[in-house]
């Protein structure tokens, strides 16, 4: 018979029963719905890293090496953050904080910040450089979340506030909740949509990383109005973290600017031959622009007179 600190606990958390804890059963073994969409969440970043890393040409077995790290440091901190949460109920019977299984539980700030502590100690361990590595991170993170939200909805963590508008029945809840893990989900696959283009060509490091924590952030905080449970002070530490990032980039990025621009301008002044060639080259630069417009206007023209159209999308 289960105690009573353990009914409450189920019901308070949604961990003993939820819209769809156990996703399906293989013997004696029951598969949990969030523990298979933490697995495929995990399997789709690390294949986007994976992707990231061949385009950015790394070293795809230290990456992947660190993507194993990176992941197990942050499910460590998401415990441990979930057990310092509920402090008072893991006292009882500490050794309730090993029993996973039994009595499960995680945290997506423990895992953000077992995460990032995690990949900062062991790209300095592997000597690589931690600001293009984080840009890499921060995408598959963001695809993880995509899948971590679903498992979420069906094992019944973040649950939403009562509702009538699209309101779920969670069972260990009263009444319907508000679906909100699955709309986190949605756009935080609008996000890497939007953010997957840029992640691949070339950009500052660290841009990409700052973005995501900014985007995070920003949904994290709006969508905490929905939530039974909400943590606006840590969706702004994420947001303020994001823009810190950006002006840190932003500001080395000018001075770098600086500096090559005045050394360009110093060799502009004591080098004759670099000087020349500048000229050629905007000479030659000029040339080509001025004929590409000359002729595309003849173009548009021409197709003008004949009725093609010359929109884009006309262009197979």
């Amino acid at each position: 018979m289960k105690s009573i600190h353990d009914l409450c606990f189920g019901v308070k958390f949604g961990i003993l029963k939820s819209m769809l804890p156990v996703l399906f059963s293989i013997g004696s073994i029951s598969i949990s719905s969030f523990g298979f969409f933490l697995s495929l969440g995990f399997l789709f970043g690390t294949f986007l890293v994976w992707r990231l890393a061949r385009a950015w040409d790394f070293d795809e077995e230290k990456i992947l090496d660190l993507t194993l790290l990176t992941f197990f440091g942050g499910l460590i901190f998401s415990r441990i953050y979930f057990v310092a949460e509920h402090l008072d109920f893991f006292l009882l019977d500490p050794l309730k904080m090993l029993l996973f299984t039994k009595y499960p539980g995680l945290s997506f700030w423990g895992a953000f910040l077992g995460g990032w502590l995690t990949l900062h100690y062991f790209t300095k361990r592997f000597k690589m450089d931690f600001w293009q590595l984080i840009d890499v991170a921060a995408v598959g993170f963001l695809g993880g979340l995509v899948l971590a939200d679903l498992g979420c909805f069906l094992g019944g963590c973040g649950v939403g506030k009562l509702s009538n508008f699209l309101g779920v029945n969670m069972v260990g809840f009263v009444g319907e909740r508000f679906p909100v893990q699955i709309l986190e989900s949605l756009i935080f696959l609008i996000l890497l949509i939007k953010i997957w283009p840029k992640a691949i060509h070339f950009h500052t490091p660290g841009k990409i990383a700052s973005s995501v924590l900014i985007y995070i952030g920003i949904s994290k905080f709006i969508l905490d109005f929905f939530r039974d449970q909400n943590s606006f002070f840590l969706s702004l530490i994420m947001v303020f973290l994001g823009l810190g990032l950006a002006h840190k980039i932003s500001k080395k990025t000018l001075k770098e600017n600086m500096l090559i621009l005045r050394l360009k301008f110093m060799r502009l002044l004591t080098d004759k031959e670099f000087r020349e060639r500048v000229i050629q080259k905007s000479i030659n630069s000029w040339y080509n622009g001025y004929q590409t417009n000359f002729f595309s206007k003849r173009l548009v023209r021409i197709l003008r007179k004949i009725y093609v159209r010359t929109h884009p999308k006309s262009i197979s």
